[in-house]
Formats: structure tokens, C-alpha cells, sequence
């Protein structure tokens, strides 16, 4: 994980003065309750660079309750105020690693005058983002094809694990290309910050994180181009009837909710010249599966 702002080293402004009120914050307490979203600063320490990240709320205090809310009821997900984000990232960090999947290190442990109860203190990853690599119209097709093949290897290991397991911690809420480093012979995959509930049945879940990945595909590249990296993920991915039952399930199981945003997303496809949304990329899926080869799940 690269810093945002190109690896200037900054610290959390300092907590309230003994010497105030108790009921009253200091003024850089005040300052980071008004910050809409995430701050990810590098800091180098004595042990090597590392990134230090600040959940901040999203939002004022109405509308980050009412997304909590809205986020556990209706999408049965983990909560989004900014410590529930901060612990569940923590917890799925452990549980990937645990299950020999690669994600940065939770190093606030090392590092406690970095980490608070709002400030996770990760390992700093160096390389680019996958999504840059695979838009990069200098790399070459077989550099490509070994790249999204290694992918498709490690994609359908970490679902396999998470079938086994029935743990919905291992299925990514907000997959995408954007969110795996490339460095080196790692693909690491971070941004875990939210996360799916427990539940019996991983394949809806499952369903939604193969077409976040694939929509984020289709993003970085022309027609042809996505075609031919769809056809190599699916060479490579290990269990063609389960991408099979995903792309059933999502294409032809929607609820009545997600009916409603695939019919604004097909509109805006036409009025805005897009190619694909998760809709279209499913499609392709189905289509780019061979026949045959177990019955759906």
C-alpha cells in the first residue's frame, strides 16, 4: 500500500491537552471528527516504513448512523462508523493471513504509539495497483495473460477456502482490481474495512464479489481487450461450477431491489456509452464458461 500523498511522513495531530476540560476535546480532536473519510499517512520508523491509517466517520453524525443502520439491516454487512470499520479490518486481516492469504500486516502491535482505537498501523507494500498494470497498454499479452492467470489461481484458492470454512469474512465486500497490489511475486489485497455478516449460504455473496471484480475489469481496458481477460480468468479459476452457480444466481435471482438498480445501471449504460456494468459482465461470464462441468451449486 502506496500513501496517497507520495509518502511524506505524517502523525495523528496529538490528543487533548491534560491541561483542558475533560468534557471539553482539543481542537485537533475536533478537527478529525470533521474528516469525511479515510487518512493513510507513511511514517517512517526505526523498524522501516509503515502505514499508518485513521478511520474518520463519513458524513455528519445523522447520516453515518443512518448508513450503519441501513448497512446492517438492509445489506447485511458489518457496521461503518469509523471504529466498527477499524475492528472489522483488524479481525479480517488476522483471518486472511490465518488462512495464508495475502494481505498486509497488522503491525499496530509493534507500533503502539501509532495505533489507537480509531488508527490501524499496517505493513507499507510497495508496487503498483493491479487495475494500473492491466491498464497499461504497454504490457505485453503474455505478461498479461500470466498476471490475471496468477490472479484467477489465488481468486478461486481464497473462495474455495472460504466454502470449506463457510466464512463470510473471506469473501470480499468491495472486491475489485483497484484494491491488489502487485509487488513482486505478491498479489496482496487490501481495503477490508467492511465486511460481510455470517451466513449459511456464501453463493449470494460470492455471486456480488465476482461481479464487483469483473465490472472492475472491464473498466481498465477496451471490448477486446476484456474479452480475452475474462477467457484467461476463467481458464485458470479452478471451479468452473461455481462460477457457473454465481453467475446464474446473480443473473437470475436478483431481488426486487437489485432488479431496480440493474434497470437504472442498463439506462445509464445506453445514455452514457458504456460497455458493461456488473449486469453485462455476468452475461459474459456465463457465456465465456465451457459446458458441462458439474452441476450448478
Amino acid at each position: 500500500m502506496a500513501a496517497p500523498d507520495g509518502g511524506a511522513e505524517r502523525r495523528l495531530p496529538p490528543g487533548p491537552s491534560s491541561e483542558r476540560r475533560a468534557d471539553r476535546p482539543a481542537r485537533a480532536d475536533r478537527e478529525l471528527l470533521r474528516l469525511d473519510g479515510n487518512r493513510i499517512w507513511r511514517v517512517d520508523t526505526p523498524q522501516g516504513p509503515v502505514l499508518q491509517k485513521l478511520y474518520a466517520e463519513r458524513g455528519g453524525a445523522l447520516r453515518s448512523r443512518l448508513r450503519d443502520l441501513l448497512s446492517r439491516l438492509r445489506g447485511g454487512k458489518t457496521g461503518t462508523r469509523a471504529a466498527a470499520r477499524r475492528a472489522t479490518e483488524a479481525r479480517l486481516l488476522a483471518l486472511w493471513r490465518q488462512a495464508g492469504l495475502d494481505v498486509p500486516a497488522d503491525l499496530s502491535a509493534r507500533h503502539p504509539d501509532l495505533a489507537n482505537e480509531r488508527t490501524l498501523v499496517l505493513e507499507c507494500v510497495p508496487g503498483p495497483l493491479l487495475s494500473e498494470r492491466l491498464a497499461d497498454r504497454s504490457l505485453g499479452r503474455a505478461e498479461r495473460d500470466a498476471l490475471l492467470a496468477r490472479f484467477a489461481r489465488e481468486w478461486s484458492l481464497r473462495h474455495r477456502v472460504a466454502r470449506e470454512r463457510r466464512e463470510a469474512g473471506l469473501v470480499q465486500e468491495h472486491g475489485g482490481f483497484q484494491h491488489v497490489i502487485v509487488s513482486g511475486d505478491r498479489l496482496v489485497t487490501f481495503d477490508l474495512e467492511n465486511a460481510f455478516l455470517p451466513r449459511a449460504d456464501l453463493l449470494p455473496i460470492l455471486a456480488k464479489e465476482i461481479a464487483s471484480y469483473l465490472r472492475s475489469l472491464q473498466r481498465v481496458n477496451d471490448a477486446d481487450v476484456t474479452r480475452a481477460d475474462l477467457e484467461v480468468v476463467v481458464a485458470h479459476y479452478e471451479d468452473h461450477a461455481l462460477l457457473r452457480a454465481a453467475a446464474r444466481h446473480y443473473l437470475e435471482n436478483p431481488s426486487l431491489w437489485w432488479r431496480a438498480v440493474w434497470s437504472v445501471d442498463r439506462w445509464r449504460e445506453v445514455r452514457r456509452a458504456r460497455r458493461a456494468g456488473k449486469y453485462r459482465m455476468m452475461e459474459m461470464l456465463r457465456a465465456a464458461l465451457p459446458e458441462g462441468g458439474g452441476d450448478d451449486r
